[in-house]
């Protein structure tokens, strides 16, 4: 019966398939209904329950043997072949195993799994029904009526069937029974070949437990959970009980030598996962393979969720890094404007020890802000409540955080006017005053004279003259004509934002918060230059912890971690993140660092409690440690990276610094030699980034003109006698002889030039300039 069918680009297979099918199980479904009962197994029957003669549709399914080998049997063999290892131990003497070419980056499609799962169990049941409806057709003869027999299309029918048993329209519990049982063999079909298509990353992640070149036995647990990290299956690997079985060995209880503090050797017995008989990759890959393809180890679906999830946390990995570089912009903002601030500081502080006010002050006077007249009590104690000496302060208040004046300008545009000695300007403070003083206008000095022979008539009792006294509330003109000498510059009052800002001050010193300037806390806030980013910290600090009082997330663990002047460790999951590692690799490292750690007095091994309690090796112990990983490193290149690692020259190395000497100079599986970036480089060596690019571009100054550095992907090395020119500009201090001693432990290959990398290891950032 012709038919017109729209296929997709596979139509070849799906027909081909689709043929085969017809030509076997089709033919044989026929060939059993034409008896009237269904093809059945008699080994299946004899352990089958008995099934009821009315249930037809049991002992169709029943007879059609949708099973697991079904199933089997019609995937492409020639893929699994392909892709099955090379016994190590029959190659010949001398012969590379075979390693597995990439698919250039474009996983296959498996189609014939997408068959297997999608159309052999519905067409199964398509065409065993097609056949019975052509027996009944037969059997019926010329009983059925010629008009039925001649409307009767096969093509039709069986489509119509297709889509009655699509597993879509299934609401019978056998026939979702069968599609969900193809399913879970597809998907565990499809978990073994992507595993297997994944050799290159397991050797990736196997090379990186190796230890002076080979990998021991007992490290073998550590390798399998390091892959099931790597594809983020969470445990679907290293908990299955087949690769436990078939892969993991019992861990050898074996003596184990390891340099102690001082060069002694001893030995001790230890459980341990380091060490054992060394396996090769591909003796490990031939067992590894061969578990994955023999059982169901691991489902495609587990895979592309772990692909998910590494996917989610690069992500968050990507926000993490980028706030923290908005964290470190933010950083150097802040030190830029407490530089600024201090270069105004400088500027300020010795006019407040010049200001007559402020010693008043601090020789126990008192600023509190009210207006006293020369005849009220205590008025002797207390300064006037306006003047240059309350503007002095209000500048120091505002170069501490302070908005005392909305709408003062900013703080840059009076460091000129402060330099040449004047108020700054006009607009710096708010011209708000509570009360004017009117000085008393001084007749001529001719109409003085005449005035002298005759006496001042006595006003009356409660009446002034208008020429001798001021207006209300103010004292009289000769004290203030004093006063006023005394004062120069801008009448700025001592007003209540100027208080409430004070009252902050007292509190932060543990002072009465009365808002009354006095000596005690004036002399603490009229701190020396060296010391004023110290109190700008202390202010600022304040602050944070205000915000935070009244609802706002303000994050202070920086903040507590420097002043207990302790070092902040991160969490073994945080530094396996930080490091791009799995934590199983981190736990062979952990364990491959406590392993040399020094005994305890009671002579028991010794042991690191990273991050809680971290322990710490000696530098003769690290060369040792190191050179566990990479036995090539020379004494000369590992001084080199030494100094650098121990910033605080303690001669000491705990685990954490130790594992970011692995990542940094990548002693590690990889072996690559890709350069650290321009961020990394920041990181590791503590400096800004913005430092790293001047020096990178100083640095690109200073080559031949032959050359141009693209680093960290093109990079060329700078001669010694540039490196020194250069380094002699950066660090006016490093002395000739120095440098060249330096120089020859970086270049352990006598090349006479250094990367860009390598010459930041050449500079002492303590020296560099301030600007």
């Amino acid at each position: 019966h012709p038919c017109k069918i729209a296929l997709s680009s596979r139509s070849t297979e799906l027909l081909g398939a689709m043929a085969e099918f017809a030509s076997t199980a089709g033919s044989a479904a026929f060939g059993a209904t034409r008896q009237g009962v269904p093809a059945l197994d008699p080994q299946a029957m004899r352990g089958a329950k008995t099934v009821s003669t009315n249930d037809e549709v049991a002992a169709i399914l029943k007879g059609l043997k949708l099973d697991r080998k079904f199933f089997s049997e019609k995937l492409q063999g020639n893929i699994l072949k392909g892709l099955a290892p090379q016994d190590p131990s029959t190659a010949p003497a001398g012969a590379v195993v075979a390693r597995q070419r990439s698919a250039g980056g474009k996983r296959p499609s498996d189609f014939d799994v997408y068959l297997n799962e999608a159309m052999m169990p519905v067409l199964a049941q398509a065409l065993d029904a097609l056949c019975r409806q052509i027996v009944r057709m037969e059997k019926q003869g010329s009983a059925l009526d010629k008009k039925v027999r001649d409307r009767f299309n096969p093509v039709t029918w069986l489509a119509q069937q297709l889509l009655r048993r699509h597993p879509r329209a299934a609401t019978t519990p056998r026939r979702m029974h069968i599609y969900r049982n193809f399913r879970d063999w597809a998907d565990y079909e499809r978990g073994r070949r992507e595993m297997l298509r994944c050799k290159g990353l397991v050797e990736e992640v196997f090379k990186g437990f190796m230890q002076r070149g080979k990998v021991g036995k007992n490290s073998l647990p550590f390798v399998v959970e390091a892959v099931d990290d790597i594809f983020y299956v969470r445990g679907a690997l290293k908990d299955n009980a087949f690769i436990k079985q078939d892969l993991l060995p019992s861990l050898e209880e074996a003596p184990m030598t390891r340099m102690v503090s001082g060069g002694r050797t001893g030995a001790r017995k230890r459980t341990s996962c380091i060490g054992g008989e060394g396996v090769s990759f591909d003796t490990f890959w031939y067992k590894f393979a061969n578990t994955i393809m023999k059982n169901d180890v691991i489902t495609f679906s587990a895979i592309q969720d772990g692909r998910k999830l590494k996917q989610m946390e690069e992500e968050e990995m990507a926000m993490r890094e980028e706030a923290a570089k908005k964290e470190e912009e933010r950083r150097q903002k802040e030190a830029e404007e407490h530089q600024r601030l201090l270069g105004l500081y400088e500027i300020l502080y010795p006019k407040m020890q010049e200001n007559e006010g402020l010693l008043e002050i601090l020789g126990g006077k008192v600023l509190t802000g009210d207006f006293l007249k020369p005849t009220d009590p205590g008025f002797e104690l207390e300064v006037i409540p306006h003047g240059p000496h309350v503007a002095l302060l209000e500048e120091l208040l505002n170069l501490l955080g302070f908005e005392t004046t909305p709408e003062r300008e900013n703080l840059a545009d009076a460091a000129p006017a402060l330099a040449a000695g004047g108020p700054g300007p006009s607009k710096l403070f708010r011209p708000k005053l509570k009360h004017e003083v009117k000085p008393v206008e001084k007749p001529p000095e001719k109409e003085k004279e005449k005035e002298e022979p005759k006496a001042a008539p006595k006003p009356k009792s409660g009446r002034k003259s208008s020429k001798q006294v001021a207006t209300k509330d103010e004292f009289p003109a000769k004290k203030e004509d004093a006063e006023v000498k005394k004062m120069e510059g801008p009448d700025r009052w001592y007003e209540p934002e100027l208080k409430a800002a004070w009252v902050v001050l007292q509190e932060l010193h543990k002072a009465e918060a009365d808002g009354i300037v006095e000596c005690k806390v004036l002399q603490e806030v009229m701190t020396p230059p060296e010391n004023f980013i110290t109190l700008k910290k202390k202010v600022e600090a304040e602050f944070e912890t205000r915000a935070e009082n009244a609802g706002e997330e303000t994050d202070m663990l920086l903040d507590i971690v420097s002043k207990a002047g302790g070092r902040a460790r991160l969490s073994m999951e945080e530094l396996a993140k930080k490091c791009k590692m799995t934590r199983a690799r981190l736990d062979f490292f952990h364990d491959l660092y406590e392993s040399f750690l020094p005994l305890q007095e009671d002579g028991n091994p010794g042991v690191c409690l990273y991050p809680d309690c971290s322990a710490s090796i000696d530098k003769k112990t690290m060369f040792a440690l190191i050179s566990e990983l990479q036995p090539g490193l020379s004494e000369a290149e590992f001084e080199a990276r030494f100094r650098r690692i121990d910033s605080d020259q303690s001669g000491l190395v705990e685990f954490d610094e130790f594992v970011q000497w692995i990542y940094d100079d990548e002693v590690q599986i990889i072996g690559a030699s890709k350069r650290m970036t321009f961020e990394e480089l920041a990181a590791s060596l503590q400096i800004s980034l913005e430092l790293v690019k001047y020096i990178y571009a100083c640095f690109s100054d200073e080559m031949p003109e032959d050359q141009v550095d693209e680093y960290p992907t093109k990079c060329e090395r700078l001669p010694q006698s540039q490196a020194w020119s250069l380094a002699g500009i950066l660090t006016p201090g490093v002395a000739k002889k120095q440098f060249d001693s330096d120089f020859a432990l970086i270049d352990v290959e006598k090349q006479g030039g250094i990367f860009f990398d390598e010459f930041l290891e050449l500079l002492d950032f303590a020296q560099l300039p301030a600007e």
